[in-house]
C-alpha cells in the first residue's frame, strides 16, 4: 500500500443544492457546502467523456452495467499507488476506484459501497427481469448471513445462497441481499464454480460493507446493457477530440462554474496581482513558459491579462518554448496555434535528436536514471534563455508550476532563481492551484486547450517518459498505436542486449523503466518468469 502524501489544503466540498463541486466552504448560491473526504493530495480533475467512457466499459466488462449516467458531474482524483488510480466521485460521493492493475495488465474497477448501489439495488429486476442473468459477478448472500458479512466479516461459502456465473478468483465483487440490495463489496478469493461445490471456505474478502439503507431510493446509472451496445473508448483514428472547450463538455460543468464563479474570479485576481507585483519588482525582461500543457495555458491567459491593453500595467512579453524534441505532435501544434492566439514574439529552440543520439549509448532511461533530462530539457531551455536573455540582465519567466503535482513543488517557492538556468527568475502565480482550479479557468474562459487531455492523458510531457505510468503507455498504444509500435520494438531488443530472458514481457509490464527494482517490481519480475543476467541483476538489486 503507497502512503498518501498531503501537498497542500484538500478543498473538494460539494453543494446538494446546486448538485455541483465547490472549492471552498461556501458555494456561490450562498449554500453552505459539506466536504468530500478523498485521498491526499487531492488533485481532482474533471473526468472527460473518454474517461467516463474507460469507467462505463469497465463496469460493463465486470458487472454488465454502466456506473455512469449521461450528463452527470465525475471528478477524478488520483490516489497514490503502484502504476495509475484515480478515484471517482460523483454527487459528492467517491463511487469507486478505477486502477490499472499491472500483473494482468488492464484496468479494473473497485466499487464503493454508493457505487455498487447504482447497478444493484431493488429496482435492478423490475429495470430488468433478467437481471440476475444480465449482471455479473454478484453473489446472494442468505438473511441470516446479511448482519455478519454488514459487520466487516468475509463472506463464507456456507452462507452463499446463489452466485453469477463465471465469477473468477481475484474478481472484484459485489454480495448482495436476497431483494438485490448491496451489503458488500470485495475481492473473491473462490470462483463461482468452486463456490458451488465446495463445503466451505472464504468466498470473498470484503473491502466495504454495511447494512443496506432503508427504502430502495439508490439512484441508478443506465439500464443494464450488454457490452457490445456501447462504443468502445475513442482512439486518435477515429474520434475527433475539441480544441476548445467541447458543447458536451460544457453542458456538463456549466453549473461547477456558476457555483464556483467567487473562486475562479478570486483566484484569477490574486494571481494576476502576483504576477504584477513580480514584474514590478524586477528590472528584467518578461517571458512565459509555455510548454503546450494546461498548466502553462493558464499562466499565459493571466499574464496576457496582467499586462493586456484593459489591465492599467500594459507591458510586452515573449513566449517561451523549449521542444524536447519528444513532443506529440497534438503538441506542436498547439503550441503554433496558442502563439498564434495570444499574438506575442516566440523564442523557441529544438533538442532535435538529442534522445535517439543517446539511447544508442545509454539505451532507454529509467526512472532512476533519467539521462535525457538534461540533453532533451535542461539544454534547450538554457539555450533559448541565455542566447536571448542572459547578457541583457536575464529575464524573469511565469511558469505553470503547482505545489499539487509532487513533493519537490510543494517546497518550492513562488518566485526563485533557476539554480540551471544563467540569468532566469521563475515564477508560479498558479502555485496553490488544483487540477480541477485550472480545469474551470480554463472552462470558463474557453481556452485552447491540448486536445490530448480529451484522449485520456492526464499529464502531457515527452511522449516516451519512463516516469509515466503503464496506463499510459497503454493508452498510447490506443491513440499513438505506429509511435507505441517503433517503441515497443526498440525497447525489446535494448531487453536482449542487456540479457533480459524474456524481453518481449520486460517491455509489456513496463520493466524498463527501472534500474533497480521496487520492491512490487521485483515480484511481478518474478511471477512472471522474467530473469536478468548477472549483470543486471546486481544492477537491479543494489540500493
Amino acid at each position: 500500500m503507497v502512503k498518501p502524501v498531503f501537498l497542500g489544503k484538500l478543498v473538494l466540498h460539494w453543494c446538494d443544492k446546486c448538485d455541483a463541486p465547490v472549492l471552498e466552504e461556501v458555494c456561490a448560491c450562498g449554500n453552505k457546502t459539506r466536504f468530500v473526504t478523498i485521498t491526499p493530495p487531492g488533485d481532482i480533475r474533471p473526468a472527460f467523456p473518454y474517461d467516463v467512457e474507460r469507467i462505463n466499459q469497465t463496469a460493463i466488462r465486470q458487472f454488465g452495467k454502466k456506473l455512469i449516467g449521461e450528463n452527470e458531474i465525475v471528478i477524478y482524483n488520483k490516489a497514490p499507488y503502484d502504476d495509475r488510480m484515480e478515484e471517482i466521485i460523483c454527487g459528492g460521493k467517491v463511487i469507486g476506484t478505477i486502477r490499472y492493475e499491472i500483473d494482468k495488465p488492464g484496468w479494473v474497477l473497485l466499487l464503493r459501497l454508493e457505487g455498487a448501489r447504482r447497478i444493484f439495488n431493488s429496482k435492478s429486476k423490475i429495470e430488468d427481469p433478467d437481471a440476475e442473468k444480465n449482471l455479473k459477478n454478484w453473489m446472494m448472500v442468505f438473511e441470516k448471513a446479511i448482519p455478519f458479512v454488514a459487520d466487516g466479516s468475509s463472506v463464507l461459502v456456507p452462507g452463499i445462497m446463489r452466485t453469477a456465473d463465471g465469477i473468477e478468483n481475484e474478481d472484484e465483487v459485489v454480495a448482495i441481499t436476497p431483494d438485490f440490495e448491496v451489503v458488500a463489496v470485495g475481492r473473491a478469493k473462490m470462483s463461482s464454480e468452486e463456490i458451488r461445490t465446495a463445503e466451505r471456505g472464504k468466498a470473498v474478502k470484503t473491502r466495504w460493507a454495511e447494512l443496506p439503507p432503508g427504502g430502495s431510493e439508490t439512484a441508478t446509472a443506465t439500464s443494464a446493457v450488454p457490452a457490445a451496445a456501447t462504443s468502445a473508448v475513442p482512439t486518435a483514428a477515429t474520434s475527433a477530440v475539441p480544441v476548445t472547450v467541447s458543447a458536451d463538455v460544457r453542458a456538463v460543468w456549466e453549473k461547477a462554474i456558476a457555483a464556483n464563479r467567487h473562486v475562479i474570479d478570486n483566484f484569477e485576481s490574486d494571481s494576476i496581482k502576483f504576477i504584477q507585483n513580480a514584474a514590478g519588482n524586477m528590472n528584467k525582461k518578461l517571458t512565459c513558459s509555455y510548454s503546450g500543457g494546461k498548466d502553462s495555458l493558464v499562466t499565459l491567459h493571466l499574464v496576457s491579462k496582467a499586462f493586456g491593453p484593459e489591465s492599467g500595467n500594459e507591458q510586452e512579453y515573449e513566449i517561451v518554448f523549449a521542444d524536447t524534441g519528444l513532443e506529440f505532435q497534438e503538441t506542436l501544434d498547439n503550441v503554433t496555434e496558442v502563439v498564434k492566439i495570444y499574438g506575442k514574439p516566440l523564442r523557441e529552440t529544438s533538442a532535435g535528436d538529442a534522445f535517439w543520439e543517446g539511447f544508442k549509448t545509454h539505451g532507454p532511461p529509467s526512472v532512476d536514471n533519467r539521462w535525457c533530462t538534461q540533453s532533451c530539457k535542461l539544454m534547450p531551455i538554457t539555450t533559448v534563455i541565455e542566447s536571448n536573455y542572459a547578457d541583457n540582465g536575464g529575464c524573469l519567466t511565469f511558469i505553470g508550476q503547482r505545489q499539487y503535482e509532487s513533493k519537490a513543488r510543494a517546497k518550492s517557492h513562488r518566485i526563485w532563481k533557476s539554480p540551471s538556468v544563467r540569468g532566469q527568475i521563475g515564477a508560479a502565480p498558479i502555485q496553490e492551484w488544483t487540477a480541477m482550479h485550472v480545469w474551470l479557468y480554463i472552462f470558463d474562459k474557453d481556452l485552447h486547450y491540448n486536445p490530448l487531455y480529451g484522449k485520456g492523458f492526464d499529464r502531457i510531457g515527452c511522449w516516451l517518459c519512463p516516469a509515466a505510468s503503464l496506463a499510459d503507455f497503454d493508452n498510447l498504444r490506443n491513440t499513438h498505436p505506429e509511435s507505441m509500435k517503433m517503441w515497443d520494438e526498440k525497447l525489446i531488443e535494448a531487453g536482449r542486449e542487456k540479457g533480459i530472458s524474456n524481453p518481449e514481457a520486460w517491455v509489456k509490464f513496463g520493466l524498463w523503466r527501472y534500474e533497480r527494482l521496487p520492491p512490487a517490481m521485483k515480484k511481478l519480475a518474478d511471477e512472471k518468469g522474467i530473469k536478468y543476467s548477472k549483470r543486471q541483476e546486481v544492477s537491479r538489486t543494489e540500493s
